[in-house]
């Protein structure tokens, strides 16, 4: 492998591979899929859905038009699954317009009309889809809950990815040996993958005539790597990797249009075992083409697809190795909006990666990694009922929600609860003070007894959300994925990972995302304080709510005065941990379709500001249609002592209840670092943020386990903004946006000044 290529020809290959992916401009792909899946109406009929589903995957992988770029030295891509269709790296996007990707035929839209893909022809792929079971009984679901989801006092949806596969069986052994024991459905979907490695075999045939002596070396050492996998097993770091492309090639286009959003889980403990001495230069070398594969597109379109370095062992052994600096090298040298860099960290956790570490934090517009403490992970997830044996296992799907790598069907944004609106309906008596319009029929409020009515709303709507959200997986279930279940415990138990009334994968639960839990224990210390000292007010504060403070600065002024969450005030701080713990136990409560419980999902990715607009003003002192507090954070604004009663809030809450997950941010300004290199401010950030937040307490309650930073201040994004060519010269300009990272040039205005807003100095500001 080294006598073709050497690293430096590998990464100059690579970025001009990332520069061909970002001036496509149309994802056709996806919509020739359902064209074929539409075309094979009738053909398999006489079959079970599974079989069926299996039958058109194999279509599917015959037909779908495959290319090999001159640039690439790995066949396969992503882009044939994806549509140009997440909202947030839209620029158009609109929070006021956005109604949440409920309805499966909408992505029709995405696809703009040409000579080819005329009008007509869309239209007549989109009627076939919209008789599916599985649209006719989404749409059912939504209709029956639309009094409830409207103004989002929850929501629903059907979960497509959100998953970690498991492929370390397959590169060790081979497609072909899983076939083996695969029952009938799954067998066939395996052949997809050894159809596709044998059509890029023969594209690279074809280009060999013409080809120069470099570039046929190349392609005649692709075609051995493609006759040997992914049909065998995997003897060296390239044809694992190839092989692992393919594989997840084949698992996307199972569930196109896109399959938001699989997860690889710890790529170094996978990939490292094929290393077999390539220096880390070669091997992050290589890994640059993986990283490559996950981008699609101008705008990077398949979003939120997680990769882990680091981490322990349950003994608290620490499990870096070379190719987890490798990767980490990989990353800061590409700088793209995908894939998600995640990294484990535990008390063991060496210094070497600390120091490294240090270059993605203090580089301006470079790629910052969210941070998981494993130890943390461990706790929650063992007391939440994962064996000991599986907790090494512990990965991240999508943004930020912790699984079992091949064995967790977590469902895991299944449902979102939003408890300001929650609130809102309570004060109000089921009437939105956006509109007028009545939203439920509830008593109307009393402030002397609002937890009381609050809570009890809060379990009547995560009732009907449940039920809803279940609605929703069941009417997905009708579409199968023989493939995925293969990685996903389908081999032992001849299960559909879909499948809603048997289980298939060793752990399953559904998601439920929780939004607000600052502006709720601000609101109800607010309304204490209000009753005790101004009873005056009590008879005005609705009709103050109603007219979003117009006319009632002096109850406004004095809801803002009272204590917040963040600054380690101890009644509002109690009150927040009393929020978080007694939701998540009403959340818990829930069952879903398999009767497993809902688990507590303390994040909201981007969902803040979306579902804020939805909610009237609230007793805290906010105003209507303005964003709810970000994840577990408080509300912006509020905590104003610095990050140091910031992080004593912060680590009174019961994480041990947040099995489904949790969000939290801290905008941090660089001139707090002072070290001369990147390595020593690396340093300086394990001890001025990490281990006084993940690290610091000795009690056996459990500690925060996620973080994501920004490390920049508003005015430097502001001069970006206003001069991209000037700060971000390459096009690529990378910041936060919830558990993944982004262009900041490809976002919309409204999620840009999302992301400035919440840098929020005061609420991270440390001591000299």
């Amino acid at each position: 492998m080294d006598k073709i290529y050497s690293a430096e020809q590998i990464t100059m290959l690579a970025k001009e591979l990332f520069r061909h992916e970002r001036s496509k401009k149309r994802l056709d792909g996806w919509f020739l899929a359902k064209e074929i899946e539409c075309e094979c109406a009738g053909k398999y009929d006489s079959f079970d859905a599974e079989t069926r589903k299996a039958y058109i995957l194999k279509e599917i992988v015959s037909r779908i038009p495959l290319e090999i770029s001159e640039y690439s030295i790995f066949a396969g891509t992503q882009d044939d699954a994806f549509a140009a269709s997440y909202a947030l790296i839209n620029p158009s996007f609109k929070v006021e317009e956005f109604s949440g990707y409920c309805d499966p035929t909408a992505v029709f839209g995405d696809i703009e009309p040409n000579s080819e893909f005329t009008e007509e022809r869309i239209n007549k792929v989109k009627a076939e889809y919209s008789k599916s079971a599985y649209v006719s009984e989404l749409t059912q679901v939504y209709t029956k809950a639309e009094k409830d989801t409207k103004e989002v006092a929850y929501f629903v949806e059907q979960v497509t990815g959100h998953l970690i596969p498991d492929f370390r069986y397959a590169l060790k052994h081979g497609v072909a040996k899983m076939m083996e024991i695969a029952a009938e459905p799954m067998k066939l979907a395996l052949e997809s993958a050894i159809i596709l490695a044998g059509r890029y075999a023969d594209i690279a045939e074809s280009q060999l005539d013409s080809a120069d002596n470099e570039r046929k070396k190349r392609l005649e050492f692709m075609i051995e790597t493609l006759n040997n996998v992914p049909k065998k097993g995997a003897s060296n770091l390239f044809e694992a990797i190839q092989m692992f492309m393919l594989l997840w090639q084949v698992m996307c286009l199972e569930q196109a249009p896109n399959p938001f959003a699989f997860s690889v889980g710890n790529a170094d403990r996978i990939f490292e075992p094929y290393r077999n001495g390539l220096s880390r230069e070669y091997t992050a070398a290589l890994l640059k083409h993986f990283l490559v594969f996950f981008n699609v597109a101008d705008r990077s379109w398949a979003i939120s697809q997680n990769i882990l370095v680091g981490g322990r062992n349950t003994d608290g052994t620490d499990l870096t190795n070379e190719t987890s600096y490798a990767l980490l090298d990989a990353y800061y040298d590409m700088n793209m909006p995908q894939p998600i860099l995640s990294v484990k960290l535990h008390k063991n956790t060496p210094d070497k990666l600390y120091r490294e570490l240090g270059r993605f934090f203090f580089t301006p517009g470079i790629l910052t990694p969210s941070l998981f403490n494993d130890d943390s992970l461990y706790a929650a997830l063992g007391a939440g009922g994962v064996d000991a044996e599986d907790l090494p296992d512990i990965s991240v799907a999508g943004c930020q929600e912790p699984l079992i790598m091949g064995k967790d069907n977590g469902n895991t944004t299944n449902s979102w609860l939003n408890l300001p609106k929650i609130l809102e309906l309570t004060l109000s008596g089921g009437v939105s003070l956006l509109t007028g319009e009545r939203l439920a029929d509830l008593p109307k409020g009393n402030l002397k007894t609002l937890r009381e009515d609050f809570y009890k709303n809060v379990e009547l709507y995560a009732s009907r959300m449940a039920e809803s959200a279940n609605g929703a997986a069941k009417a997905l279930s009708n579409e199968k994925v023989p493939f995925l279940s293969c990685f996903m415990g389908g081999l032992e138990s001849g299960i559909d990972l879909r499948d809603t009334t048997k289980q298939g994968t060793k752990y399953n639960g559904s998601g439920c995302l929780i939004h607000g839990i600052s502006i709720i224990a601000d609101s109800f210390i607010a309304v204490d304080a209000l009753l005790a000292e101004h009873p005056e007010y009590e008879e005005k504060l609705l009709d103050a709510l109603g007219n979003n403070f117009e006319g009632y600065d002096d109850i406004r002024e004095f809801l803002l005065s009272c204590h917040k969450f963040g600054n380690n005030i101890t009644d509002v701080d109690n009150e927040a941990v009393e929020v978080a713990g007694r939701v998540a136990d009403i959340v818990s409560a829930q069952k879903n379709y398999l009767q497993n419980s809902f688990r507590p999902d303390f994040s909201s990715p981007s969902t803040h500001l979306l579902y804020g607009y939805w909610v009237g003003a609230t007793p805290d002192g906010r105003k209507a249609r303005e964003m709810l507090g970000y994840g577990v954070d408080p509300l912006f604004g509020e905590a104003i002592n610095g990050m140091g009663f910031r992080m004593l809030s912060a680590l009174k809450l019961p994480y041990e209840k947040m099995v489904g997950g949790y969000a939290s941010h801290l905008g941090i300004d660089p001139k707090y670092f002072r070290a001369d290199s990147y390595e020593g401010k690396g340093m300086e950030f394990k001890e001025k943020i990490v281990n006084p937040l993940f690290f610091s307490s000795d009690s056996k309650k459990v500690a925060p386990f996620y973080l994501y930073v920004n490390v920049t201040t508003p005015e430097t994004l502001r001069k970006v903004q206003a001069e991209p060519k000037k700060y971000a010269p390459s096009g690529v300009y990378i910041m936060r946006i919830h558990g993944t990272f982004v262009n900041f040039l490809d976002l919309s205005p409204a999620i840009q000044e999302d992301i400035i807003k919440r840098l929020d100095p005061k609420s991270t500001a440390m001591g000299a």
